[in-house]
């Protein structure tokens, strides 16, 4: 694996304008004792401009693995940069073949596959290719189209760098549980859609870049959702409104719970007032709305009576909907505590609605008449292996991100 890093890193220095002596990517394996791995793996995870996971039975086993990949994941997901389709840049490479089969669903959708890598690659991996004398001139092809595909992906995309995640508090991607995925749809202008009279530094190229707390908390309030969400026991999906504009708008049976983190000048711009209606009349229980409004931003607090009145008209429904304290995420966020004091008690009214009205399946077992509704209790623990305590070990292969 070593040896397959230090080729992919040649080519594509000979590739590129990249300065001598700048590494053009990060291995797990390269931290050094002593060194807070975990720190280190989410800064890299934040910064990275391609994740490149090399596929094994091993790597889907991995604990260590799957977070890696749930928390790049968790980056591309918040970068929509307006766009209905998450950003591509996970270049997968097969270390050992892996039949479709047993790959798990989040992955089957990434193409891992091009007529440049060659047959011999499918069939052997890049590990079987390694190995083998007289299939040295296709692991040098493949390994010259895997680092050709790396550049690409990375001077097309430009994924911009975040905050670094909480790693410690991620779970793996790969022991997902659809039954607790928790929708987080965000509404907010960008800097190319705010109205000409509010401040850009609360804002980013995507709605998901949105930090309603800028200059106390530079994160965006999509992040800080996703660990609440995660915390109450939820697997957190983000993305923009438009994103998710099926779930929210249209009329099938829910397929999670969820809420709208609202930007309040969105309800100032003539162009969102009929999505923001829509959502109104769409009655949707199980989806809850949360209006971080900071207490230290002068200039939504010099227009609060506008920004409330026009709140009110356009979502009288949502305003009255569920209890005191779920109500309260309207009005009670002038903090990033108080958001998240508020955000409880709306996740685990959705979470309790959606289990209300959502759709009911026939009963696994065997004899049982009666449909039941599968549970989603947020208190329940996630299933998946106890992390490891290190990078991931050589049996199982870590991502190298470029």
């Amino acid at each position: 694996m070593e040896k397959l890093y230090k080729e992919l890193c040649r080519e594509i220095l000979q590739h590129t304008s990249l300065p001598a002596g700048v590494p053009p990517g990060f291995m797990d394996m390269d931290i050094r004792p002593g060194v807070e791995w975990d720190k280190r793996l989410a800064k890299e995870l934040a910064t990275c401009r391609v994740f490149v996971p090399l596929y094994s039975r091993r790597y889907f086993q991995s604990e260590q693995c799957g977070k890696e990949w749930a928390a790049f994941d968790l980056r591309r997901r918040l970068h929509l940069d307006g766009r209905r389709d998450i950003p591509e840049v996970i270049v997968p490479a097969f270390w050992v073949p892996v039949p479709d089969f047993e790959l798990p669903d989040m992955v089957k959708s990434i193409q891992f596959t091009h007529p440049d890598l060659g047959t011999h690659y499918l069939e052997r991996g890049l590990y079987g290719l390694m190995k083998i004398r007289r299939y040295r001139d296709h692991y040098k092809s493949a390994v010259d189209a895997l680092a050709q595909r790396i550049i690409e992906v990375a001077e097309g995309v430009r994924l911009p760098p975040i905050t670094p995640c909480d790693y410690g508090s991620m779970k793996s991607a790969f022991n997902r549980d659809e039954e607790r995925r928790f929708l987080i749809a965000v509404l907010a202008h960008t800097t190319a859609t705010r109205t000409a009279v509010r401040d850009s530094r609360f804002y980013g190229s995507s709605p998901c870049d949105w930090s309603p707390y800028h200059p106390e908390d530079l994160r965006p309030v999509a992040q800080i959702a996703a660990g609440i969400v995660r915390h109450l026991g939820f697997e957190p999906d983000i993305g923009t409104f438009d994103h998710h504009q099926d779930e929210l708008l249209g009329t099938g049976a829910p397929s999670c719970p969820g809420i709208v983190l609202l930007d309040v000048w969105t309800a100032l711009d003539p162009r969102l007032r009929p999505l923001l209606e829509a959502f109104d009349r769409a009655d949707k229980p199980w989806v809850g709305v949360v209006v971080p409004w900071s207490g230290t931003d002068s200039q939504t607090g010099q227009n609060a009576a506008e920004l409330r009145a026009a709140l009110r008209a356009l979502l009288p429904a949502k305003l009255a909907q569920g209890r005191p304290a779920a109500r309260r995420a309207m009005s009670d966020t002038s903090t990033v505590t108080g958001f998240e004091m508020a955000l409880r008690p709306v996740v685990e009214a959705a979470g309790n609605s959606y289990l209300r009205h959502g759709r009911a399946f026939p009963p696994q077992v065997p004899g049982s008449g009666r449909p039941r509704l599968w549970p989603l209790t947020p208190d329940a623990p996630a299933s998946g292996n106890p992390a490891s305590r290190g990078p991931a070990p050589d049996d199982a292969p870590g991502r190298k991100g470029s």
